[in-house]
């Protein structure tokens, strides 16, 4: 039987994972995510998944290519889902810049990091637009 859709607004859901190295559970949980929208309704389509040893040369081609999908957008939902670790910078609340971990330092290399508000400028939401986030740090 295939799912009601209610709405017919359209929908686009983003699944990112960014696990460190080794580390199985943020795959395990963007799987989970996936089959739970997919159960209320969402096409394969309309879900957009990447995960694994990210940086910003790949993340952030990737939400260039789904503001590109939702550019033009008079209504509709966006859902980003992020599996990963998180930093911010700052030492006072008015200095405070929040952001994404992409990759955990290690010898020889330095922490690949895009701050929140990097995202949403990429993304470029229109405001008519309903973004519902979900975090799992």
């Amino acid at each position: 039987m295939a799912p009601i859709r209610r709405n017919e607004h359209p929908r686009q859901a983003l699944l990112i994972g960014t696990p460190n190295q080794g580390d199985v559970s943020m795959h395990n949980d963007l799987a989970a995510v996936y089959d739970a929208l997919k159960t209320r309704g969402l096409a394969s389509e309309e879900i957009l998944s990447i995960e694994g040893n990210l940086d910003r040369h790949i993340l952030m081609p990737f939400l260039e290519g789904v503001n590109h999908r939702i550019a033009q957008w008079r209504e509709g939902q966006v859902f980003l889902y992020l599996s990963g670790h998180g930093f911010f910078t700052g030492d006072i609340v008015e200095e405070a810049r929040v952001g994404i971990q992409l990759q955990k330092a290690t010898a020889g290399s330095s922490v690949q990091n895009v701050y929140w508000d990097e995202v949403f400028s990429t993304l470029s939401i229109p405001e008519v637009v309903t973004v519902t986030m979900l975090i799992d740090h």
